[in-house]
């Protein structure tokens, strides 16, 4: 485990937990592991690792304490990462469940709270974590067990040969085929889930009138008005404006006496969850001035996934605002413009973009695109001229580094 994992983890169980309460844990997990052989001479470091596992699973899971899946995957999950004997997962798993339970941890809820809507949850976040660390840090269930529920999810179609927790194959089976047919008849149906799944959390059984079907579509229009400038769109439903904040999908804006609320706008989780809704279905026009009103995550979205953008649009944006974007669109820009048109990607269009980009992370972001297309010997040489005319480390070494790719 990365010790950003760590670190991660650490801070959550801070925040989530009194200082008691992790005391308490600590105490609890140090009697248990006492009757397991392999940590009577084990060294602190390791109990101390596998204590944080465990707690940061028990607090990031506490609304499905009581859910046997759950119980079932952080059993495997022991088992695969930390090496213990099945024996020895299932005790301490166990035990745990238990002593939180009684200390207060879990979350009662009863509407979805079952293994089903687990394994569902479970896969909306394989599916939308952008990579590795984003995902164990969303599930707190180590890498062997995520890299199982992102295949199975990658794998929609080949679901007979899908395993996971035996017992559950064929509920298993059942969330892929259901969720591949959602995402086929709306392309952001994951991002509808998050919703849902975020709203559970952070206000239970309250949420039971926000997240059924026919309710969902009618609040993402909301959203995405927030996003487009009307910070009152939600203004005749307050109760679902609150239940957002409480769910970190809005954010609420003060006047500048910080005395009242004068509007909403979206948090960085509210733009991502409709960032993929907005890049297939709202008309920008190719506008330079619209595009640059909106967040980074639309952006991104936007340029990744438009049917509509052009090249031309794109050229404007990467020679004209490059400073005004962040690296990451700059990057994707640039990414986007090799697919549609990888000739018209120029040694002097690359060198335009470098020579009129202040900061070093944009000319980074220029080179690391790059990387999607072939080289030429004009392309070759406007890399080779940053190379050894930058001051910038940072540049230096992403200049290095396509120029190896390309010459190897």
């Amino acid at each position: 485990m990365s010790w950003n994992i760590i670190d991660h983890k650490m801070t959550a169980l801070r925040t989530g937990f009194n200082d008691w309460e992790i005391k308490t844990l600590e105490r609890e997990f140090s009697q248990i592991t006492s009757r397991i052989s392999k940590f009577k001479n084990a060294a602190s470091s390791l109990r101390g690792v596998l204590f944080i596992d465990v707690s940061y699973a028990l607090l990031r899971h506490r609304d499905w304490l009581k859910t046997p899946v759950f119980s079932g995957i952080f059993i495997e999950f022991l088992q695969l990462d930390h090496h213990l004997p099945r024996n020895d997962a299932e005790f301490l798993v166990s035990e745990m469940i238990q002593a939180a339970t009684l200390l207060g941890v879990g979350r009662s809820r009863t509407i979805c709270d079952d293994d089903r809507e687990f394994l569902t949850w479970a896969y909306v976040c394989a599916a939308s974590a952008t990579d590795d660390f984003e995902l164990e840090a969303e599930l707190g269930l180590g890498t062997a067990v995520l890299k199982k529920l992102r295949d199975g999810f990658q794998a929609m179609e080949r679901v007979d040969k899908h395993t996971f927790v035996p017992e559950y194959d064929s509920m298993l089976a059942a969330i892929v085929i259901e969720l591949s047919q959602e995402c086929k008849l709306t392309a952001w149906a994951m991002d509808h889930h998050r919703m849902r799944f975020a709203l559970l959390a952070a206000i239970g059984d309250e949420a039971q009138p926000f997240i059924l079907e026919e309710s969902i579509p009618a609040i993402f229009a909301g959203l995405i008005a927030i996003g487009m400038g009307d910070k009152h769109a939600l203004r005749d439903r307050p109760s679902l404006s609150e239940a957002l904040v409480s769910a970190c999908i809005l954010s609420l804006e003060l006047t500048t006496r910080k005395s009242q609320v004068s509007g909403h706008a979206l948090t960085d989780f509210g733009a991502r969850i409709t960032a993929h809704q907005v890049a297939e279905e709202i008309s920008f026009a190719n506008s330079d001035a619209s595009f640059k009103k909106m967040n980074g995550r639309w952006q991104e979205s936007i340029v990744r996934r438009s049917k509509n953008i052009t090249f031309t649009f794109l050229n404007s944006l990467a020679i004209d605002a490059i400073n005004q974007l962040s690296p990451e669109v700059i990057e994707s820009i640039v990414v986007r413009m090799i697919a549609i048109d990888a000739c018209r990607v120029t040694g002097d269009l690359v060198r335009t973009m470098l020579d009129n980009a202040r900061m070093a992370w944009h000319k980074a972001a220029v080179m690391r695109a790059l990387r999607s297309g072939k080289p030429s010997r004009e392309l070759l040489d406007a890399v080779a001229s940053e190379l050894s005319s930058s001051i910038s480390p940072g540049v230096r070494l992403a200049a290095g580094s396509l120029l190896d790719a390309w010459t190897d």
